[in-house]
């Protein structure tokens, strides 16, 4: 018996009535994946922004505890643009993490990959591991100008990463 026989062999597939709603209800469902998903990043972000201040403070109080008299002498004031800039800081870095989250979460790079994504995804991790490197040796001692704009160029990587490996990860899906 060949293939043509065998396929004609087969029953007849029913129509569904209802293969729209079916249809819906599946994108209904992936959509609120995916809105539980955004809320879980969002909630996660503003965790860290809030438990940065926190440590923040806390270090501040340990380090005026253990040298009272010097450790207020040493303490300068911000300005009020450093100041601003220590919090766009803190935004990016959460940002930045729930980027990280997002790329864990999609998983590991297929084994076979097209050269369309796999060059560009490369570069990406490359400058992502340049920006920490530079973030890591400049740690505290760069102006926080400076800092901000470091941060914020890992975000835009970050952002790139994510779609790109989002693209490929969907392709594979397929």
């Amino acid at each position: 018996m060949n293939l043509a026989d065998r396929l004609k062999s087969l029953p007849a597939a029913e129509r569904r009535l209802d293969g729209w709603a079916d249809v819906q209800s599946r994108l209904a469902a992936r959509q609120a994946v995916h809105t539980r998903r955004r809320l879980g990043l969002q909630l996660a972000a503003a965790a860290s922004v809030a438990l940065i201040a926190v440590t923040t403070t806390l270090r501040v109080a340990d380090v005026i505890a253990e040298r009272p008299g010097s450790a207020v002498l040493q303490l300068t004031p911000l300005t009020a643009e450093q100041a601003l800039a220590l919090d766009r800081v803190a935004q990016l870095q959460a940002r930045s993490q729930a980027l990280d989250a997002v790329l864990s979460e999609i998983g590991e790079r297929p084994v076979v990959a097209r050269a369309g994504t796999s060059l560009p995804i490369d570069t990406l991790e490359t400058q992502v591991q340049w920006i920490d490197q530079q973030i890591s040796v400049g740690d505290g001692e760069i102006a926080p100008g400076s800092t901000e704009q470091l941060w914020r160029k890992r975000v835009e990587v970050m952002n790139s990463l994510v779609q790109l490996r989002y693209v490929e990860a969907q392709r594979i899906d397929m």
